[in-house]
């Protein structure tokens, strides 16, 4: 698809979509993410069995807005409704800037606020609001201890989510999570993280942080890359190693590298590579007619999360 490539849901009820690997880096495949472009907002429910019938990790449904390179975002899994998804609006971002073209930038407009992208050379860079960090009650901090089968070194919360900061990057790379009891916490999901290597100033590290993120909740047991999740680990790590840019390294089957960095007081840029796999135009409208007629529950719930 190209610059030249119609936008939006036409008459026909078709609408422009791409698959996109976001925090691609080399060997490193990133996480996957559906973009599609409609011409009008659907209904909740709509959106839901698309992002079903889809079947990707996220899908992010975009529409036009009245300024030139504004648009509404939305983000979806197989069972709910994201208040924010940082790696599917990357891959937005990367499409997005493909089809405008050199020079411009994209301003999303979501629950979670406005989010801007531009181009870094042939990345892209989207900056998200930093996620504060609390420390977490004694007794959930047990429970999840217990979950993971180790004492983390802290325990905190990241809005919606727990953050356990493990002893070791091994740690985080060889943990072998349990879906049920993942689910059975009291968090939409769980990051664990560690420093990527022991302080050695003769040695030059690839990366500063290593982590992964299990969401099953959400319909994601393990999560390739969380970008979102990344928006905490930026206070936690910057204050502890006393840096400004971190590299980081999500340590999941498929991988994926990001770029982090604060411009701004609260505001956190996340710069990476990504990939447009494939693209082409989707009916729309009769995926969400012919699912209704064969009367298909995917046991969606629509709850923002």
């Amino acid at each position: 698809m190209n610059g030249e490539y119609e936008q939006g849901t036409g008459a026909s009820g078709k609408a422009p979509y791409a698959i996109v690997d976001a925090c691609v880096f080399g060997q490193i495949e990133g996480n996957p993410a559906a973009v599609v472009q409609l011409a009008e907002e659907m209904p909740t429910a709509s959106l839901l069995r698309l992002t079903r019938e889809m079947d990707e990790p996220v899908t992010a449904f975009v529409t036009d807005r009245a300024a030139a390179g504004a648009y509404n975002i939305r983000w979806f899994t197989r069972n709910c409704e994201l208040r924010i998804c940082g790696h599917a609006t990357l891959a937005a971002s990367e499409w997005m800037l493909t089809l405008l073209g050199p020079g411009r930038s994209v301003e999303w407009h979501s629950r979670a606020g406005v989010l801007t992208a531009d181009r870094d050379g042939d990345r892209v860079t989207v900056t998200f609001p930093e996620t504060v960090l609390h420390r977490m009650k004694p007794e959930a901090a047990d429970k999840l201890a217990a979950t993971l089968g180790r004492r983390p070194k802290e325990c905190l919360v990241a809005d919606a989510d727990y953050l356990a900061v493990l002893d070791t990057p091994e740690e985080v790379m060889k943990f072998e999570p349990e879906a049920a009891a993942i689910e059975d916490l009291d968090c939409r999901g769980v990051i664990i993280t560690a420093r990527y290597s022991t302080p050695d100033a003769a040695k030059q590290e690839e990366y500063d942080i290593v982590s992964r993120y299990f969401a099953p909740r959400i319909a994601i047991p393990e999560d390739e890359v969380c970008v979102s999740a990344h928006c905490a680990l930026y206070p936690y790590w910057t204050k502890r190693l006393g840096l400004r840019r971190l590299r980081a390294f999500q340590a999941s089957p498929r991988g994926g590298v990001l770029e982090l960095v604060s411009h701004h007081r609260g505001r956190v840029s996340a710069t990476a590579s990504c990939r447009v796999n494939s693209s082409g135009l989707w009916n729309v409208v009769g995926t969400v007619v012919a699912t209704q007629l064969a009367a298909v529950d995917p046991g969606l719930s629509g709850t923002l999360i």
